[in-house]
């Protein structure tokens, strides 16, 4: 009775911890100008209102606002070459694996710029996890415009073939790992029917890389896959590059280069070459405190700049960048940080989803995920109908720092 009654009291300690984070008031305390808080972070993106069904629909190119690819022209040759085997009949499934937040969204668009031929390019994502047979045959089958209902899977296959040829990109397959009744089924149902229209439609499909390695593991899944290219985050000279192309949205302009000659033939420093030193030396610094992770990398950038009335990084040093106060994930016990790994592998979880993939209650779920936005690990996506339906993902920004804390406490595991 003993051991039952202090289960209890902890788990009653641990509800009303979580009830005073939730309720106690937000003070609007000023940042210490040294430390970027996990909170701050969070309050940068732009909380939605609404959620409702994805519109999917062909893709529309931009092209004046296309941005270099920086390191990843191999990976853009390896898809292309792809992409053209199929067009000679050879086609055979691709996937592209990403850790959240490393630009998977951005390459994409990369490869859809760069491929102008006759063929519809559509690009989509999965609104939900489908948990039958029926749904991920209704997924698939919105992907053109199919609306009414096939009797078989072999019919949906049939169907899906006699349609005009198409270049699809999924860039979400990772919403497909719900662990609920019936997932794995309309997995199989998903892959096999992949599988059967390969030849008439070319799919290339995204996937986080965690969830990737786990589908490796647990399904063999690169048996399927013939091109798998696999994307990181940034090196220094990457990340470099990058700080270059945004001087302009920072409000930092590089001097022209002007190399002015003494009476004694010798060269005065270059002020462009002091600038591009700067950059160099905060690319360095900002790869350390953002683990190569390109929004967080800008972001503590911007906020270093923001209380210096400067024009040039070389009146920044690097020692003084900010950094980012993680003490927040230090202080989560394990429930939470199980709850955290969840929402990182499937990309974003609602309220209902967590309650079923711990058998909680939905009042303690929407509590656990509250408890994670207040630390500003997370943010939410409110549904103004019903508040099981409240969809929360990671902090964009802050996917590489949680990954890592995730996989230190073995909580995310890679092969």
């Amino acid at each position: 009775m003993a051991v039952t009654f202090n289960a209890i009291t902890a788990q009653w300690q641990l509800f009303v911890a979580q009830l005073k984070t939730i309720f106690t008031p937000q003070k609007t305390e000023s940042e210490p100008t040294d430390k970027l808080s996990l909170k701050a972070i969070a309050q940068t993106y732009t909380y939605h209102g609404i959620r409702g069904q994805l519109k999917q629909q062909p893709y529309a190119i931009h092209a004046n606002r296309m941005s270099p690819l920086l390191g990843r022209e191999l990976a853009l040759e390896q898809i292309n070459n792809a992409i053209e085997l199929w067009r000679k009949q050879q086609g055979e499934l691709s996937a592209i694996t990403a850790p959240f937040g490393a630009g998977l969204s951005h390459f994409i668009n990369n490869i859809i710029h760069s491929q102008q031929g006759a063929e519809p390019i559509l690009w989509l994502s999965f609104y939900r996890a489908p948990l039958s047979t029926k749904d991920a045959i209704s997924s698939l089958f919105s992907c053109f415009n199919i609306h009414h209902e096939p009797q078989s899977i072999t019919d949906a296959i049939s169907l899906i073939n006699t349609q005009p040829a198409k270049i699809i990109f999924i860039d979400d397959m990772h919403k497909l790992m719900l662990r609920r009744m019936g997932n794995y089924q309309a997995l199989v149902t998903l892959a096999t029917i992949l599988m059967e229209t390969r030849q008439q439609h070319c799919w290339i499909m995204g996937c986080e890389t965690y969830v990737w390695q786990r589908l490796s593991s647990q399904y063999q899944i690169t048996h399927f896959f013939k091109t798998v290219v696999h994307l990181s985050y940034f090196n220094q000279p990457a990340l470099k590059t990058l700080l270059s192309l945004h001087l302009t949205d920072l409000g930092i302009t590089l001097p022209a280069q002007n190399a002015v000659k003494t009476d004694d033939n010798t060269a005065n420093t270059d002020p462009l070459d002091v600038e591009l030193t700067a950059i160099e030396e905060l690319s360095k610094t900002l790869m350390v405190i953002s683990q190569g992770h390109p929004k967080l990398a800008l972001l503590v950038l911007k906020r270093s700049l923001e209380s210096l009335p400067i024009k040039q990084l070389s009146n920044l040093p690097a020692k003084e960048l900010i950094s980012v106060d993680t003490q927040a994930l230090n202080h989560l016990n394990e429930e939470s940080l199980f709850a955290l790994a969840e929402i990182y592998i499937h990309g974003g979880l609602t309220v209902e989803n967590l309650s079923i993939i711990f058998n909680i209650s939905i009042e303690k779920s929407s509590l656990t995920l509250e408890f994670l936005n207040r630390q500003g690990l997370i943010i939410p996506q409110y549904c103004e109908d019903d508040f099981a339906r409240h969809y929360y993902q990671i902090t964009p920004a802050l996917t590489k720092i949680v990954a890592m804390h995730l996989v230190n406490h073995n909580k995310l595991f890679s092969l």
